[in-house]
């Protein structure tokens, strides 16, 4: 991905960082002042509205080619705002999930199938032996 863009709508504002999310509101914000494209807004608030589908639209494809890759190592993406990530494993003699979520310096949980997060367990040697 190229430079970030310069998401102020006037050169004169500070630099304000926004979230994926914060970036939707604004564009839909805009589009409902000004309609769909902004076709009735000045040409500074054209262009500044275009660079922020832009910016959505890269940040949209980089998130996108992420979850891609993890789910190309077999892995299944549970929840990507919470970075929980489920890897299909054996544990004794049942088929089941390790689980990690972002923030946990190891995979240390495993859960069923049917459990999901909330059958969380700790993943210990006791578990038996995971293949």
């Amino acid at each position: 991905m190229g430079s970030p863009a310069d998401l102020r709508l006037h050169s004169d504002a500070p630099l304000r960082l926004f979230t994926v999310t914060e970036l939707r509101e604004l564009i839909e914000d805009a589009e409902s002042y000004f309609g769909e494209g902004l076709l009735g807004a000045p040409p500074k608030d054209r262009d500044a509205y275009a660079v922020s589908l832009q910016e959505q639209s890269d940040l949209e494809r980089s998130v996108q080619a992420d979850v891609d890759e993890v789910h190309a190592h077999g892995c299944e993406l549970k929840d990507v705002h919470r970075g929980l990530v489920d890897f299909p494993a054996r544990i004794g003699d049942e088929v089941a999930y390790l689980c990690w979520q972002r923030g946990e310096p190891r995979i240390g949980w495993w859960h069923t199938l049917e459990a999901g997060f909330a059958g969380r367990k700790v993943l210990t040697p006791e578990t038996g032996p995971v293949k």
